[in-house]
């Protein structure tokens, strides 16, 4: 019998799993600032070399990185109704940002990021080719989902969706009124802005205004008539 394929390891014994597992742990707890192949080395007490043989560059590594944290996100299999499957996506993504806040940003990075990448966009792209739109609609607000998402949650992980502190409030109420009408309405709903609830109305917002372009792209009926 032939024998199997053995595995590539360094001279400690640690396989390709094992130093992406190391790795990501390090990016997830220092983030990008505190975060290096040559500090990855030091911890492993491996020569960076070694990483970079594994993986071929520091961008192949962090591109990795970003899908090992997506292979921690709990999605169902397509439940045949394409709101439900959008908001699940969203859902996931936001607990993902949550946990790992650090790393988060790698997802803007990359067009994929690797197979657990393309199992989360394949629940979004069937939800969006079951609204019955064109292949090139579908691409389109797949791609603006994930753009507005992962937009969504990249503000909040970084604070925007955080009370107004004091400073904030005086320097907005300090704007001329008559010159800045809205802005003074939304000071108390932005002093007590519920993050949870803001997240929901925009993915219903989201899901809305999918809803109302597949309506319009449907043709009417020939023997429709216009109700007066």
């Amino acid at each position: 019998m032939p024998k199997s394929k053995a595995k590539s390891r360094s001279p400690r014994g640690l396989d390709r799993t094992d130093l992406l597992n190391a790795a990501f742990e390090l990016f997830a707890s220092e983030g990008e600032a505190g975060f290096s192949v040559r500090k990855l080395g030091a911890a492993l007490d491996i020569d960076p070399m070694t990483v970079l043989h594994h993986f071929g560059s520091k961008d192949e590594l962090l591109r990795q990185i970003a899908d090992r944290s997506l292979t921690t996100l709990e999605l169902p299999p397509s439940t045949g109704d394409w709101r439900q499957d959008l908001r699940i996506v969203a859902r996931a993504y936001r607990d993902l940002a949550h946990r790992y806040p650090r790393l988060f940003h790698l997802h803007f990075r990359f067009h994929a990021t690797g197979p657990a990448d393309h199992a989360s966009s394949e629940v979004v792209y069937r939800a969006l080719l079951q609204t019955g739109l064109p292949a090139e609609a579908a691409a389109g607000l797949g791609l603006a989902f994930y753009a507005f998402v992962l937009g969504f949650l990249l503000a909040e992980t970084e604070g925007l969706l955080l009370p107004l502190s004091e400073e904030e409030e005086g320097e907005l109420r300090a704007l001329d009124e008559a010159s800045f009408p809205a802005t003074h309405t939304l000071v108390r709903a932005f002093k007590t802005l519920d993050p949870d609830a803001a997240f929901e109305a925009a993915i219903g917002a989201f899901v809305d205004g999918i809803e109302s372009k597949c309506c319009s792209a449907r043709p009417r009926r020939p023997d429709a008539k216009l109700r007066v």
